[in-house]
């Protein structure tokens, strides 16, 4: 349920409504802070039907909006109901997604496949999709793929799910991702901008493809932030041994942070949990559905770092930590951070330096004389 309602209090111009009790509306409405409707169901309602309270919610709000979807929680979809008969309603995006039929991940993408959407084959340009409210990255990844696809001379389309309602009509028929665990089916899949390498590879593809734009700009920013990175963790590992790893969050994030740790710091992988289904890779991921699950694989094998959530940083507090995944708790975070792209692989790799330096108790000038290097800069 969340998942769907993610995917669609992002479209601008939507009105979302969730089917529901208030404990259905409140969790959505907290992490995702979005204007959402509720139909608040009470006893009565689950008795003798919801579908009277929905249609009047829906007379109520329908001028603030260009148009409105309902999802559909447990209770009503348990009891039957179904507006979608009664008149007046043909126009309203019907999504069935009570908890009971998936997870997170499903959700959004039946919501996605929903959505009004009508596609172009000869429109230029690319969608982005892989965009969702309650990952910490959202924004930040917004903003830098959109940055560097359009730095390339390729217009960006719809974002799903961060776009005006309007966007949705005469897509291009191409589309990328800042996250592979939510690319949809609404254009042809046309590779990942999650990373320095996939960022370029995809940038080149698009560019040869379509017969436009230029990538060499990106293709040199790139090639300066890999010497960063590797100038940086180079020194790291001159002073210090390489930290041992567990990392948590979903599929696609948890193995593209491995695979950075493993090439820039010659990282222990002690384990790796992902919170949606895993899929095939070369790293050993253990699906991770519960705190029990997460405790038990961080306590088999303590690490130095971990990438994950509050959850994961209670557990182990003696490790040193980089915010990962939702929920965060005891920090502000208001900045938009990207993982995807050029920037999202150096603030990244950045985060993990500093924390695991911080971790260590000694500064990055630990064997300098801070009088020397103030009497320097001051000549």
């Amino acid at each position: 349920m969340t998942g769907a309602v993610s995917c669609l209090a992002g479209i601008r111009g939507m009105g979302v409504i969730i089917h529901g009790s208030s404990g259905c509306y409140y969790y959505p409405a907290t992490i995702l802070r979005r204007d959402l409707h509720c139909s608040f169901l009470i006893e009565e309602d689950i008795i003798f039907g919801a579908a009277q309270r929905l249609r009047d919610l829906i007379s109520e709000i329908r001028s603030q909006y260009k148009t409105i979807a309902v999802v559909q929680t447990c209770t009503p979809a348990i009891i039957g109901d179904n507006i979608e008969d009664f008149p007046g309603m043909q126009d309203i995006i019907m999504v069935d997604s009570p908890g009971f039929l998936g997870t997170f991940e499903d959700g959004y993408l039946h919501a996605q496949e929903l959505l009004p959407v009508s596609v172009d084959p000869g429109k230029k340009g690319v969608n982005l999709d892989g965009i969702n409210l309650i990952d910490p990255f959202s924004s930040g990844n917004t903003m830098e793929t959109v940055r560097i696809v359009t730095n390339a001379g390729i217009p960006i389309a719809a974002v799903f799910s961060s776009c005006p309602l309007e966007h949705l009509s005469g897509i291009p028929p191409r589309t990328v991702s800042a996250n592979p665990d939510l690319s949809g089916t609404w254009g042809e899949n046309s590779g990942s901008l999650l990373g320095i390498d996939q960022t370029t590879k995809t940038i080149v593809d698009l560019t040869e493809r379509g017969g436009y734009g230029n990538p060499d700009e990106i293709l040199k920013e790139a090639a300066i932030a890999e010497q960063q990175i590797i100038r940086s963790c180079d020194k790291y590992l001159q002073r210090f041994d390489p930290p041992s790893v567990a990392l948590f969050g979903g599929f696609s994030y948890v193995v593209f942070a491995a695979r950075l740790l493993e090439k820039y710091l010659d990282a222990s992988l002690v384990c790796i949990g992902s919170r949606n289904r895993p899929r095939p890779s070369r790293f050993r991921v253990a699906a991770t559905g519960s705190l029990t699950m997460v405790r038990d694989l961080i306590e088999q094998d303590p690490p130095d770092l971990i990438l994950g959530s509050s959850f994961e940083r209670t557990i182990c507090p003696s490790a040193a930590f980089v915010p990962f995944t939702y929920p965060l708790r005891g920090m502000v975070r208001i900045r938009a951070r990207p993982l995807a792209g050029i920037q999202g692989e150096l603030a990244l790799m950045e985060e993990v330096l500093n924390a695991c330096i911080d971790r260590t108790g000694h500064g990055p000038d630990e064997y300098a004389d801070p009088s020397a290097d103030f009497q320097a800069l001051c000549k």
